[in-house]
């Protein structure tokens, strides 16, 4: 383990140069083992048509919208987990501990959501991961200082319930998205969805970060120095309940969702038979 090695930055710093050998080899063999489907000359629809065609998308509409929400929430809680655990629990020294844990435990996760999703349905198992989040972060209002490792309950909880929530369950379902969009147009445009959804996933990312500072601002909080009761309150709601609210909204767009297994499963027979 190589936690406690030098420090936080030290751990980062090593993370940074991992990245670095990993992602050319991850990159690599992903190019050179994943063959590319046949070309097959189609009418084309122009780039004004097809954006016309992605907002009449309904489940597409729905599915990013709930998407862009719901993580808003998570990108909140992103720049406020150190704070939390420095000057709430006041124990900076382990933050590098908690973080791992919850990163672990949304890999360890992947295969379970994968395998609920095909017992339940992808937008049920959507549905789980959210009330999980949202349920589990207002338990850390309950924490203060010496309560480290009562942290580390929910983080499991919130880090096993990210691993759906984050990538695996919408990734899921925005290709059935696109399976929808390649039946009513005759052409896949996989490429013009992705990059609709890599926006909107950088958009909300800065837009969280940005709420969980300006929000600190708002209480008064300032980093480095000894706040006050009033200041730690509001960086402990930050961080606990208010991503809560953001959870149930996506919750409440993505419930009923129309594309469920047996309209994907009409969708796919439709393709099939007009061997798109």
């Amino acid at each position: 383990l190589i936690f406690g090695i030098g420090g936080s930055s030290v751990v980062l710093e090593l993370v940074g140069l991992t990245m670095l050998v990993l992602m050319p080899v991850c990159v690599t063999l992903t190019l050179t083992n994943v063959a590319e489907a046949p070309y097959q000359p189609r009418q084309q629809v122009s780039v004004l048509a097809g954006l016309k065609l992605m907002a009449a998308n309904g489940p597409f509409k729905r599915l990013v919208l709930a998407f862009m929400i719901g993580s808003l929430g998570l990108n909140v809680t992103t720049p406020l987990y150190l704070f939390f655990i420095a000057d709430v629990l006041q124990a900076e020294d382990k933050a590098i501990y908690m973080l791992s844990f919850f990163y672990a435990a949304s890999i360890i996760a992947v295969p379970f959501w994968v395998a609920f999703s095909k017992r339940v349905g992808k937008h049920r198992a959507y549905l789980v991961s959210f009330f999980m989040l949202a349920f589990a972060h207002p338990c850390y209002l309950l924490l203060g200082p010496g309560d480290f490792w009562w942290m580390l309950p929910m983080t499991l909880t919130t880090g096993f319930a990210a691993g759906g929530f984050s990538q695996t369950l919408p990734n899921s379902m925005k290709a059935d998205v696109i399976d929808l969009d390649t039946l009513e147009t005759g052409e896949n445009r996989a490429a013009l969805f992705f990059s609709a959804w890599s926006f909107a996933q950088k958009a909300t990312a800065s837009f969280g970060g940005a709420i969980a500072l300006f929000g600190l601002s708002f209480f008064g909080f300032e980093a480095g120095i000894s706040n006050g009761e009033d200041e730690l309150f509001g960086l402990r709601f930050l961080f606990s309940t208010f991503p809560s609210l953001f959870f149930l909204t996506g919750a409440a767009i993505v419930w009923n969702y129309p594309i469920t297994e047996a309209r994907h499963a009409e969708i796919r027979t439709e393709l099939e038979a007009k061997n798109i």
